[in-house]
């Protein structure tokens, strides 16, 4: 059975989940999904017509140091490419395949704050 990561989570102490989560924050900002995207020569709004959200979106998305695998696995396809995840130890690395197939990207539809949202005007007869 599989553990769940809530159970794992609360086995570290409070000070070993501070020092986690500022080792996370350190390398995302070593990485920055920003460069990443600039890398790709992509815009924000490049990305976010991609992932059909809006532009702010994508920008906490760059911002976030937590967050969940399949937005991962949607930006990084928005930038056209593909996530892989690996375990690293010492004795080999592993690929972990065991991940969900990719789902088809969401269809919000995008407001802007330029024009009035479409509203229901049809005549019922």
């Amino acid at each position: 059975m599989a553990t769940r990561w809530n159970d794992l989570k609360h086995k570290a102490s409070p000070e070993k989940r501070a020092q986690l989560k500022q080792q996370a924050n350190a390398e995302l900002e070593r990485i920055g999904f920003h460069k990443l995207r600039q890398a790709r020569q992509k815009t924000q709004i490049a990305v976010a017509e991609r992932l059909n959200i809006g532009q702010g979106a994508v920008s906490r998305i760059e911002r976030q140091s937590d967050f969940l695998l399949s937005t991962l696995r949607e930006y990084v396809g928005a930038l056209g490419g593909q996530l892989e995840l690996r375990a690293v130890f010492p004795d080999g690395d592993f690929v972990i395949e065991t991940l969900t197939p990719p789902t088809p990207p969401r269809k919000r539809p995008v407001q802007s704050r330029f024009l009035p949202a479409k509203t229901g005007t049809a005549k019922r007869g």
